[in-house]
C-alpha cells in the first residue's frame, strides 16, 4: 500500500503543479494562494482511496487521475475555509492561507494589523472558492483519462450531493456546536457531524473510483455501495484518530496540539470525557475550553482527565470496532490487489500516529 500511495501522490503532485486552471487567476497573490495548499503535499489518502476502489472494481487506476486530483483540490478548499473559521495559524507546518495572505497584503498595501487580517481572510475565502471551481474542472477533464461522458456526469452529480451538500452541512453543524455549551452536545450528534464533514468526501472518493472502474454510473450499484459504506466508516475512524492525535499526538501533525480545546471543538473524545468524568474533573475540563493560549501543563491536564475518565480508552475501542466493521465489508468484495490495498489502508487508519 505504501508504495502505491507514494506513486499516486507523485502523480497527483505533478498534475496539480502543471494543470492550467490557476494560470489566469489574478491578482498574482490570489493565484499563489489557490495553488499553495494543494502543492504543500499531505497524505493524498483520498486520491489513493479512489484509485484503489477503481482497482477493486476491476478498472485501471490510471483512469482516475484527474478525478483523484479533483477530490484532493476539493479537500484543500475545505481546509482553507476551515482554517478561517477555526482561526488556525498553521497548516502542515506553514502559515495558514489567511495568515499568509494577511502578511503579504499588509506589507504590499501598508495596512494596519486589523485591516491586514480582514483582507487576508477575504482573499482566502476567494482562494477557497476558486479551488472548488478548480476541482469541478479537474473532474470534467476525466474524459482525457478515458472516462465516459455518462460516468463524468454521474461523478459531478455525486460530488454535488456528497462533497458539496453533505460536507458543507457537516461543517455548518461543527460551527453550530461551537456556539452551544459543550456539555449539551451528544455523542450521536457529533458522530452525525463527523460523517457529513469527513465521511462524505471519502465516500465520494470511493464511489467515484468504483463507478470509473466498473463503468456503472449508479452509485447504488452493489459493489459501489459497499465501497461507499466502507469509506463512510473509514471516515469516522480517520476523524476519531485525528481528534485523538489532536490531544495525544507527540508533535503537531497538521494543526497545533490543543487547537481543538481552544475552539471548543465538538469531538467524540471531548463528549465522552464530559459524559464519563466525575463532577470535579468535568468542571476542570469545561474550564480548559476556549482559552486564548495553552501551556503544556494545560494539555497534560486535559490528557489526564481523558485517560482517568476512560474516555481515551473508549475512543480507541471505537476506532478498533470501526476497523473491524470496515474489514468485514471489504471481505465481501472480489479478492485482488485493490482489496488488499484497501485492507492495508483500513489498518493504517486505525493505527496511525501522525
Amino acid at each position: 500500500m505504501k508504495a502505491s500511495l507514494k506513486k499516486i501522490a507523485g502523480l497527483i503532485d505533478q498534475l496539480i503543479r502543471t494543470d492550467n486552471f490557476p494560470q489566469t487567476i489574478k491578482p498574482d497573490y490570489l493565484r499563489e494562494a489557490v495553488i499553495d495548499y494543494p502543492v504543500r503535499g499531505g497524505k493524498r489518502l483520498r486520491p489513493a482511496l479512489m484509485a484503489w476502489c477503481c482497482e477493486a472494481a476491476s478498472g485501471d487506476p490510471a483512469a482516475t487521475l484527474h478525478a483523484a486530483a479533483a477530490v484532493e483540490v476539493f479537500h484543500n478548499w475545505t481546509l482553507v475555509h476551515d482554517d478561517i473559521i477555526d482561526r488556525d495559524l498553521t497548516r502542515r507546518g506553514a502559515p495558514t492561507c489567511h495568515k499568509a495572505l494577511a502578511a503579504k497584503l499588509g506589507e504590499k498595501f501598508k495596512l494596519n494589523a486589523a485591516d491586514a487580517e480582514r483582507a487576508g481572510a477575504d482573499f482566502a475565502i476567494l482562494a477557497g472558492d476558486l479551488q472548488q471551481a478548480w476541482a469541478s474542472e479537474l473532474l470534467l477533464k476525466s474524459v482525457q483519462d478515458g472516462v465516459s461522458t455518462p460516468i463524468v456526469a454521474a461523478l459531478l452529480a455525486n460530488m454535488h450531493k456528497l462533497a458539496d451538500n453533505e460536507l458543507i452541512s457537516g461543517e455548518a453543524l461543527d460551527v453550530e456546536f461551537s456556539l452551544r455549551p459543550a456539555d449539551t452536545i451528544t455523542i450521536a450528534e457529533v458522530e452525525r457531524m463527523i460523517y457529513l464533514k469527513t465521511g462524505a468526501l471519502l465516500r465520494f472518493a470511493a464511489e467515484s473510483g468504483a463507478m470509473i472502474g466498473s463503468g456503472d454510473p449508479d452509485p447504488a450499484a452493489p459493489l459501489t455501495a459497499t465501497l461507499g459504506r466502507f469509506a463512510s466508516l473509514a471516515g469516522m475512524s480517520f476523524q476519531l484518530r485525528d481528534d485523538f492525535l489532536g490531544i495525544f499526538g507527540a508533535t503537531e501533525f497538521g494543526k497545533p496540539i490543543g487547537s481543538d480545546l481552544r475552539e471548543g471543538k465538538a469531538t467524540i473524545i471531548l463528549a465522552e470525557t464530559l459524559k464519563r468524568a466525575n463532577a470535579s474533573d468535568r468542571a476542570v475540563m469545561l474550564g480548559l475550553l476556549r482559552r486564548d493560549a495553552y501551556s503544556q501543563a494545560d494539555v497534560e491536564e486535559a490528557r489526564r482527565i481523558m485517560i482517568e475518565s476512560g474516555a481515551a480508552a473508549s475512543v480507541e475501542r471505537r476506532i478498533a470496532d470501526l476497523g473491524d466493521e470496515c474489514r468485514t465489508l471489504l471481505m465481501t468484495i472480489p479478492n485482488g490487489d485493490g482489496r488488499r490495498k484497501l485492507l492495508e489502508f483500513n489498518d493504517y487508519l486505525a493505527e496511525r500516529t501522525i
